[in-house]
Formats: C-alpha cells, sequence, structure tokens
C-alpha cells in the first residue's frame, strides 16, 4: 500500500513538472520567462484536476480501502463529504488550467486550505495516536506540496505579467496558451484514468504507463490542432 502513495506522490506532483520541462526543452515558442511559466502552471493545473476527480471516485467508490489506508475505520459517511470536496478541487483546477484570471488564485486558494487542513488532521492523529499508515503519512508528501508549488507559480506568472513588455494580451500568446492547455489538460486525464484503472486491478504502475502514453499522445494531436487554427506565431528567439 505505501508503495501505491509513493506512486501517486510522484504522478501528481513529479510527473507534470517533467512533463512540462520536457515541453519547455521542445517548444521553441516558450522562449519567455512568462511562456515558461505558464506552461509549468498548465500542467500542475491539469494534474491536480486528475488527482482531485481521482481522489473523488476513491472516496466514493473504495470508501472502506481509503479508511483502512488511512488507519481510520470504515463505514463513515465523511467519505463522501471529503470525495465531493475532492470532485469540487479537480473541477476548479480543470476549468483553471486554460483560465489567465482570478479563478486560478481561488482555485489555488481552496485548494491549500483543504490540503493544509488534511494535514494537520493527519498530524494530529499521527502524534496523538502514532499512526503510520502509508494515508495518514506519505499523503502528506502532495498535501503540502502541490499547494506550495501552485502558490509559487501564480506569485511568478502575476510578476512577470505585470512587467514592462508582458504579452497576456496578445493573440499569439492567448492561441499558444490555449495549446498548451490543451496538452497539460489531456496528459494529466490520461495519466488520472490510467492510474485509476491500474490501481483498480492491482496494477496501478502498468495503468500509470497506458495512461501517461496514450494522454501525451492525444494531447499532442490537441495542441497540434489548436496550434494550427490559431495560426500561432511565437514571438522572435532570443539571441
Amino acid at each position: 500500500m505505501s508503495a501505491l502513495f509513493v506512486i501517486r506522490a510522484f504522478s501528481y506532483l513529479v510527473l507534470p513538472l517533467l512533463l512540462a520541462g520536457a515541453v519547455l526543452v521542445i517548444d521553441k515558442r516558450a522562449n519567455t520567462r512568462e511562456r515558461r511559466l505558464e506552461t509549468l502552471a498548465v500542467f500542475m493545473f491539469g494534474f491536480g484536476a486528475a488527482s482531485g476527480i481521482a481522489g473523488a471516485l476513491g472516496h466514493f467508490f473504495a470508501s472502506d480501502a481509503v479508511a483502512e489506508a488511512i488507519g481510520w475505520p470504515t463505514g463513515s459517511p465523511f467519505q463522501l463529504e471529503m470525495g465531493f470536496a475532492n470532485l469540487a478541487m479537480g473541477v476548479l483546477a480543470a476549468i483553471a488550467v486554460s483560465r489567465r484570471d482570478g479563478l486560478r488564485e481561488a482555485t489555488v486558494i481552496g485548494g491549500a486550505i483543504l490540503s493544509v487542513g488534511a494535514f494537520v488532521v493527519h498530524m494530529i492523529d499521527l502524534i496523538g495516536h502514532g499512526n503510520l499508515a502509508p494515508g495518514n503519512t506519505l499523503i502528506n508528501v502532495t498535501n503540502l506540496g502541490r499547494p506550495a508549488v501552485l502558490i509559487f507559480l501564480l506569485w511568478a506568472l502575476r510578476r512577470a505579467e505585470a512587467s514592462p513588455g508582458s504579452e497576456q494580451e496578445e493573440e499569439r500568446f492567448a492561441g499558444w496558451q490555449q495549446a498548451q492547455a490543451s496538452l497539460g489538460g489531456t496528459a494529466g486525464a490520461g495519466v488520472g484514468i490510467g492510474l485509476g484503472t491500474g490501481t483498480a486491478i492491482g496494477r496501478p504502475l502498468v495503468g500509470l504507463l497506458l495512461g501517461l502514453v496514450g494522454g501525451v499522445a492525444l494531447g499532442l494531436v490537441m495542441r497540434r490542432r489548436t496550434l494550427a487554427q490559431a495560426a500561432v506565431v511565437g514571438p522572435p528567439a532570443a539571441d
């Protein structure tokens, strides 16, 4: 069970940053600070949507297994409430993938309150009852890591947008950003579906790999179509 939480932490925290880094290496249009930060943000939001929705499905349909992984009693109706809370955060993150307004901040604030609150509850249980179950300990890597990364990215993005020469209102930037959002969102969905399916059949790594390949492949197709429709022309390459 502990291996599953390590896989989940990698999938929803480390993997989106690795994929975004790969895109930055390949995409010659991502040659400004604003575009690099935006690429990282869309992948984090895309994978955050997958994480929230996958977490909701776990609370809804595998509530006893989730409770056992946390080291808590099974059969509590609070599982349903947590499921809806995770679903709300996942849906908001999915919408925020392609948005560049205050919805992103609102989504991160709500998600951070939920995640940090969960961390505090887990720590109280750990200190008070010595609960070392993976769902009460390892889960805190993502509970703290994801909000920290997203808060930093939004702060850096707002600074870049406020700087002279920001291109956030340019049509070519909007088209490029939509293409990146298509890739990040679809890749996140593929990983979420693959990991969820793989976990259900006892093969989380296989599901993760298949979902990753399928999500990235479909995302690249959608990204290419979006760029073609927008007829995006990137900014001049830096010397």
